[in-house]
């Protein structure tokens, strides 16, 4: 099962300070030109994470992206550090459920030896046994504080009770009793399937040469083989229901609400970010106002979007004490019953649009953002959108398309809820 292909990376463009290319076994990369600036963000995504894993693989993914780091093309994780720290920049790695990123900023004289040590460190780790023996413990132990941190305890167990049995619903961080067994050569197999399969998405932004950053993909990425046909995932249906556990943690009732929303390529998804803007999104926000400012309920509420390829989760939050618990419930149902109803008011649209508009310019002034953004558009998004068309739909969205995409989204939620033991 594999990631569908960038849809942008199907035909190439180059236009004012935009160059997007495709080698011909499929990788994509693209350039862009920032004036005014004296580095590079660059960054190096595998488009397969945690949802494209086998269930006997949940957490590969994961922990390969740790083992990169550990040795690469003769070096040792000491030599990688002390490279990365020479080059000044700033060198780091994620996964999610769709993608696997390696990032690097570093200045404009670098940026060949930055993205030499990105490939470095993506095509030729070393993936020793004695490493590997190091690292799956560091895993486990980082399985282990997600695990006692009760938000994000709650987060994962709604996002599997959400999605059931699907990859979508197994945690990004793997599960400890696999990463535990995995041997060196097991992991090594999964690499190598990996680089055969997934596609690659390379991205950079700022003072760069977009001539030299060509040649230099084409050098170290055009031996890899075609990128195979991808195959449609398959979404889930959503279960929406109400779940309740006790903690011997907690102190508080912890409350999750989830629904379903759209892709982020869908013209909704845009529509949605508004409207969760309004819903909890910062300190103006309804949650935010009727739950702590106006009840004193809550000290941390909030309301955020992921979105994927395929669909978005849309997720509620709030930390209360437990003998609050029902009030809560009853306060954040009239929140959003209000919102689908009547949908918002005009200040609030006014100061929705305006704080949009300057997070995106803002975002924009940050080169690992601005590379961020480009990735999510290449890999989710299947084309380009200029920040002119990015501040132009903000505009248009109006108040019926919020309380429309509320309605719609909020009609059917999941409920889970930790209290104290």
């Amino acid at each position: 099962m594999s990631q569908r292909l960038p849809l942008a990376c199907r035909e190439s463009m180059d236009v004012s300070s935009l160059s997007l290319q495709q080698l011909p076994n499929g990788v994509c990369f693209l350039s862009e030109r920032v004036p005014g600036r004296r580095q590079v963000a660059i960054s190096v995504t595998a488009l397969r994470g945690s949802r494209h894993q086998q269930a006997e693989e949940n957490g590969f993914a994961h922990l390969l992206e740790h083992m990169l780091f550990k040795g690469a093309k003769g070096r040792d994780a000491s030599a990688i550090n002390r490279l990365g720290e020479r080059l000044g920049g700033t060198l780091n790695a994620f996964t999610d459920r769709e993608t696997v990123t390696l990032h690097l900023t570093v200045l404009a004289e670098d940026q060949a030896a930055g993205l030499d040590l990105l490939a470095d460190l993506l095509l030729e780790p070393s993936l020793t046994a004695a490493d590997l023996a190091l690292e799956r413990t560091v895993v486990a132990q980082e399985i282990a504080m997600a695990q006692e941190d009760l938000e994000d305890h709650l987060q994962e167990l709604a996002t599997q009770s959400f999605w059931e049995e699907d990859p979508l619903g197994w945690p990004v961080l793997g599960k400890a009793s696999l990463v535990r067994r995995v041997s060196a050569r097991r992991l090594r197999d999964f690499h190598q399937h990996y680089l055969a399969t997934a596609p690659i998405v390379i991205v950079a932004v700022g003072a760069l040469d977009a001539d030299s950053l060509a040649r230099q993909v084409e050098s170290r990425f055009a031996y890899l083989p075609a990128r195979p046909k991808a195959t449609a995932l398959t979404l889930p249906t959503a279960n929406f229901a109400t779940r309740q556990r006790r903690s011997a943690h907690a102190r508080q009732a912890h409350l999750l609400w989830m629904a379903q929303a759209s892709a982020f390529a869908d013209r909704n998804h845009l529509i949605e970010l508004f409207a969760n803007h309004i819903l909890g999104a910062g300190m103006a926000s309804r949650l935010f106002q009727e739950l702590r400012e106006r009840r004193g309920l809550a000290y941390q509420t909030y309301s955020q979007l992921e979105a994927l390829s395929d669909t978005a989760e849309w997720t509620l939050y709030a930390a209360v004490p437990a003998d609050k618990r029902r009030g809560t419930e009853k306060a954040i149902a009239g929140i959003l019953k209000a919102l689908m109803e009547d949908g918002p008011s005009t200040e609030e649209m006014d100061w929705s649009r305006a704080g949009l508009r300057k997070q995106w310019l803002l975002g924009q002034e940050d080169l690992e953002t601005r590379m961020a953004r480009r990735v999510r558009q290449l890999a989710q998004g299947g084309s380009l959108k200029s920040e002119e068309e990015i501040l132009d739909s903000i505009q248009q969205v109006s108040a019926v398309q919020v309380q429309e995409v509320l309605a719609r989204a909020w009609a059917q939620r999941l409920e889970w809820t930790v209290l104290p033991a």
